[in-house]
């Protein structure tokens, strides 16, 4: 079975390829090498991607639909126009939302070049939350979101899909003489990190809570699990928006299966990674999801 993933979000479609190969499909993601690999994850992953510039793109993911069985496209939904277009129904799409990219942002920084050049690209942005990704929706055999607080953002059919965590990647610590911290906490572009932290010590949450801000000073994809093994707790409290996440993020799913401890938004700890994470029962998960839409031999 060829399985064809377009475009990833910090890692997912890679994860989703690599456990699919062992379930003996021929999986892969088409991915723009134009994009700045800012945390190292396409380098990880690169036996799993198809790299091509942004010119070439489009032309590419075209070119290998032809002989896949099923599209997998992560949040793109420019070409799920294109594919539509050019095979109308003959291909199963799968139309996948992982966060921004249905959710968008509020206080969105945009590069200020005129006022009618800002004007033409709000518009943009606004049909497109408005009205294109109704349309690419409609388009899609299948909509899956990363996280259930997107359920309500997309049609009433959407499925939620666990984010995987690629257990060979992170996995526990056995050095047992190492002198761990106390605990950390990610600073994102999108996260109001100074109220999680006035969350905690409004309730006397007494950690010592490093504050790693990513933006800054990358983490390579490659060295994450030894920088999260040098902790004892993660600290997971995350607003967007000016709305608290309920979710488990990407990190503390790591963390949980590195060993660590994480502390979510209701001040709660968490031991052990949810089976539902692990790569190999998401790569069964989707097995399922294109077997429902009469795949044959899934």
């Amino acid at each position: 079975m060829r399985i064809l993933h377009i475009l990833d979000a910090a890692g997912v479609a890679c994860i989703y390829s690599k456990y699919q190969r062992k379930q003996g499909h021929d999986a892969k993601v088409i991915w723009n090498r134009d994009v700045l690999d800012k945390y190292g994850i396409y380098d990880f992953y690169r036996d799993y991607l198809i790299n091509v510039t942004f010119e070439k793109f489009t032309e590419t993911c075209l070119q290998e639909a032809e002989t896949a069985d099923v599209i997998h496209v992560h949040g793109y939904i420019d070409i799920l126009f294109e594919l539509r277009k050019k095979f109308h129904r003959q291909k199963k799409i799968i139309l996948h939302y992982h966060g921004t990219d249905i959710r968008g942002l509020k206080k969105q920084e945009l590069p200020h070049r005129s006022l009618l050049s800002d004007t033409m690209i709000k518009l943009k942005m606004f049909y497109r939350k408005k009205i294109g990704h109704t349309k690419a929706q409609k388009l899609a055999d299948a909509v899956c979101v990363s996280t259930p607080d997107l359920l309500p953002l997309v049609r009433s059919d959407g499925i939620h899909i666990p984010i995987p965590i690629d257990i060979e990647h992170f996995s526990k610590n056995n050095d047992s003489m190492r002198e761990l911290k106390d605990a950390f906490t990610i600073n994102s572009e999108v996260t109001n990190i100074q109220r999680a932290l006035d969350l905690c010590k409004k309730n006397q949450i007494n950690l010592n809570i490093d504050v790693i801000d990513r933006t800054k000073n990358p983490i390579m994809y490659a060295g994450i699990p030894d920088f999260i093994r040098g902790y004892r707790t993660y600290v997971d409290i995350r607003y967007v928006n000016d709305i608290i996440l309920e979710n488990l993020s990407s990190t503390a799913l790591q963390s949980l299966a590195c060993g660590l401890s994480v502390l979510d938004y209701k001040l709660q700890f968490h031991r052990g990674l949810p089976s539902e994470h692990d790569a190999v029962n998401v790569a069964s998960q989707l097995s399922k999801i294109y077997s429902d839409l009469g795949i044959l031999n899934f």
